[in-house]
């Protein structure tokens, strides 16, 4: 997002009644607010449904905007509170804990899946594989600290600005951040094959397993938009092992693209809908400021 005078003087003329104003907020919220939910839920179609009904709250909600810190804490706090009422996902029921992690990586190694890798896999679904599994391992964190390792390490929220969005204390927000951070990064260190040579789980190997059983499907990629990623994952591999574990699991994360889908044009026809009154009301812009 652009600075906050900028985006505070957008909120202004978009409650005053400017269309254009709040399409463009819509265009700087709409990829951290799909990006939060797209990791929270891990399925895409319930990551745009999610993100699409958190925009509407955001923009049927804008003059209650106080301009008190930043806009994007504002907005991901009406994100997190979304999405803190999503039913548990087929992920989250299934792997409760860091333990049950190991405990299915040991039943597909004793089948021998993680010894079966596909010849010459193509590297978007090799790419997509990674950015799955990495993914399905936050599932194993509660929800909240899932929430801010997301914040934290992946949409790059510090301390105070997590401590708005989450409701507690900059040094709560932080002791969950690091807790988070230590569980991921242990799972990882022990059994990524990006991470360490040895190690027993290798997306090439993994790639077949998550096909068959649904978790990836080729022709509809939940984070490669299209077939054709460039990025291999064993270069990324050789950059990673150059970074401290800290530097490892941002960039490991980061590396994962979510495109956003364009919300703008369902705010437009939300201008239409006279269940939205507040965003034709000019006189309750005119009144707030």
């Amino acid at each position: 997002m652009k600075t906050d005078k900028q985006t505070d003087d957008l909120v202004k003329s978009a409650v005053q009644g400017s269309r254009d104003a709040l399409e463009e907020l819509v265009r700087r919220i709409q990829q951290p607010v799909y990006s939060l939910s797209l990791r929270m839920l891990l399925n895409r179609q319930d990551a745009e449904d999610a993100a699409q009904e958190i925009i509407i709250r955001v923009i049927t909600n804008l003059r209650t905007y106080r301009f008190e810190g930043s806009f994007r804490a504002w907005v991901l706090r009406i994100a997190v509170n979304k999405l803190l009422t999503v039913r548990k996902t087929f992920a989250e029921k299934k792997m409760a804990s860091i333990e049950d992690l190991d405990g299915i990586l040991d039943r597909h190694e004793a089948r021998g899946w993680l010894a079966r890798p596909l010849e010459a896999p193509e590297p978007y679904l090799e790419a997509e594989t990674r950015a799955i599994c990495i993914h399905a391992i936050l599932s194993a964190l509660n929800r909240s600290h899932r929430l801010a390792f997301i914040l934290g390490v992946v949409i790059g929220v510090d301390s105070q600005e997590g401590s708005q969005i989450l409701d507690i204390s900059p040094a709560a927000y932080r002791q969950r951040l690091s807790r988070a951070r230590t569980r991921i990064q242990g799972f990882l260190i022990n059994n990524c094959g990006i991470i360490g040579d040895a190690n027993r789980c290798r997306c090439g190997y993994i790639l077949p397993v998550y096909v068959k059983s649904g978790w990836i499907h080729p022709d509809k990629p939940m984070f490669n938009e299209t077939p054709g990623t460039k990025e291999e994952p064993v270069r990324l591999g050789d950059y990673l092992r150059e970074m401290d574990e800290l530097g490892q699991l941002t960039t490991l994360y980061r590396s994962v693209a979510a495109s956003s889908p364009d919300f703008v044009s369902m705010v437009k026809k939300v201008y239409d809908d006279r269940r939205y009154r507040i965003l034709a009301d000019l006189q309750i812009g005119a009144g707030h400021y």
